[in-house]
């Protein structure tokens, strides 16, 4: 008796069952010999039962992609319907108009650029309609001045906020990995805009974590299209992109990891012509790193123009230091590089508070 207790517990499942059990070689292969001979039965005539297996195969990774489109389109429906319901509420706690001003109500949502509300498809709303949605619901929210007076404390609104700016930063995303953006460059900057006048506020500062991984995520897909295009022709395109990380970079919290990704492109690619010959130069490269340098005097010159200073002596210096070190060795051999990458040297010691001298 107490062989077959031991036997018996030996069989049971650890942690309440959540180990699921090793499989037997034997019986795994004759489920597999079951499966091949159900598939030579079922086969229909012309085909070979290799070929079968493989059309069940792309049947079946169909499907499972399928699925994944429905969940996210549901999704997206979901966060539309908590978006008119919290715009619905929000009305209704707003004074209502004196007698004059009756036809002044539809200014609360102001529309976006080209903004269209049909469908492309009886399925799913393309990314320009979605990200327009997305940006009326937080202007609105904005308009209405809820974010002070009425978010903090309703979770609803919060979350709703929180995952609108998410789902367009994600949208956003997409679109640029296209080749064909599917997004207008009016939309982006409108959406981008919005987000950067709501993350202005206090209250989302508890789901900051998350927007700030989502805008960084952004910012990265955005350098690596600029560092890989290939059209030297597409300047406006280059710099309208670049411009959107110049936006984003006014929300405090997100200055200093923006300019520290772009250092990081910048010093990555000086190391790279530091162990290169200059014959095997990529001159595309060398064409794209501009915007970056670009982009990064743009946003020094917005801290300086701004009322509040975000970078200290001690940002001003790290990032000083690791731009001269970018330098070592490669100042002769790529003059403009370095011309440029000193003037930025420039202009953050401007940031440095001066040292008063002693005698």
């Amino acid at each position: 008796m107490d062989e077959q207790a031991s036997g018996d517990k030996a069989m049971e499942p650890e942690n309440g069952g959540n180990v699921v059990p090793a499989c037997n070689p034997e019986y795994v292969r004759l489920v597999k010999l079951a499966a091949a001979v159900a598939i030579l039965r079922t086969k229909p005539p012309g085909m070979t039962g290799q070929q079968y297996a493989q059309y069940l195969q792309h049947k079946y990774q169909a499907n499972q992609g399928d699925w994944k489109k429905r969940a996210e389109i549901l999704q997206s429906r979901l966060l539309q319907t908590r978006q008119e319901l919290l715009q619905a509420k929000l009305l209704q706690q707003q004074p209502q108009p004196a007698e004059g001003d009756e036809d002044k109500p539809e200014q609360v949502f102001p529309t976006p650029p080209s903004s269209s509300e049909e469908l492309s498809s009886p399925h799913q709303a393309s990314r320009e309609d979605v990200v327009q949605r997305h940006s009326r619901f937080l202007t609105c929210v904005l308009r209405l001045q809820t974010v002070r007076n009425s978010l903090a404390g309703r979770v609803n609104l919060e979350e709703t906020v929180k995952d609108s700016i998410i789902d367009s930063l994600h949208l956003l995303g997409l679109s640029l990995k296209e080749k064909v953006p599917d997004v207008s460059m009016a939309t982006k900057n409108h959406i981008v805009k919005t987000i950067v006048e709501v993350l202005g506020r206090d209250e989302l500062k508890v789901f900051g974590v998350e927007i700030s991984q989502a805008v960084m995520g952004l910012v990265q897909t955005i350098l690596k299209g600029v560092l890989r295009c290939e059209d030297l022709n597409r300047h406006q395109h280059q710099e309208n992109q670049c411009r959107l990380i110049v936006d984003l970079s006014q929300t405090d919290s997100l200055c200093k990891p923006i300019l520290e990704a772009l250092l990081h492109h910048i010093k990555d690619f000086s190391d790279s012509l530091r162990t290169l010959k200059t014959s095997s130069l990529d001159p595309t490269l060398y064409e794209n790193v501009y915007y970056m340098l670009w982009t990064f005097e743009q946003i020094l010159y917005n801290l300086q123009d701004g009322r509040k200073l975000l970078i200290d002596d001690t940002l001003a210096n790290e990032l000083n230091n690791t731009l001269e070190d970018s330098l070592l060795f490669i100042s002769e051999k790529y003059p403009l590089f370095t011309h440029y990458v000193w003037k930025l040297g420039g202009v953050l010691n401007s940031f440095q508070t001066p040292r008063q001298w002693k005698p």
